[in-house]
């Protein structure tokens, strides 16, 4: 008798594992349902994805370069103002030096013969 009461309480204890287990084993079932619906779309979707991926990282690669061209073409044209600037400032250099000596000389000669000039022509002036 003690055995049949304890096979009793056994399946009992089953039998309520049973059912609290139903609305579990239910929730898993829906689930993998939504699951596998997920899979399926994203096997449907992900070549697309893949190769909208792949149209990216060629058109990022594409300017990636024409950036780099057009840099380079920018830094062309700034070395050759750099250059240009540098042609001007030695250029300005050798007009100092070689003009601008001579050229006070001529200018202190110039006005050192207007200066005799009128002190003769102040004295020929009183002379006369």
């Amino acid at each position: 008798m003690l055995s049949e009461i304890s096979l009793l309480i056994i399946a009992i204890a089953f039998l309520v594992v049973a059912i609290f287990a139903i609305p579990a084993l239910l929730q898993l079932q829906r689930t993998a349902k939504n699951m596998e619906i997920t899979t399926k779309t994203l096997n449907q979707n992900l070549p697309g994805i893949l190769t909208n991926l792949d149209e990216i990282g060629t058109n990022f690669t594409q300017i990636t370069r024409s950036i780099h061209y057009q840099v380079n073409g920018v830094k062309n044209v700034v070395d050759k103002f750099q250059n240009m600037a540098d042609d001007v400032v030695d250029f300005e250099q050798t007009l100092r030096t070689e003009i601008e000596s001579p050229l006070i000389q001529a200018i202190s000669t110039i006005s050192a013969f207007t200066k005799g000039a009128r002190a003769f022509m102040d004295v020929w002036r009183r002379k006369k």
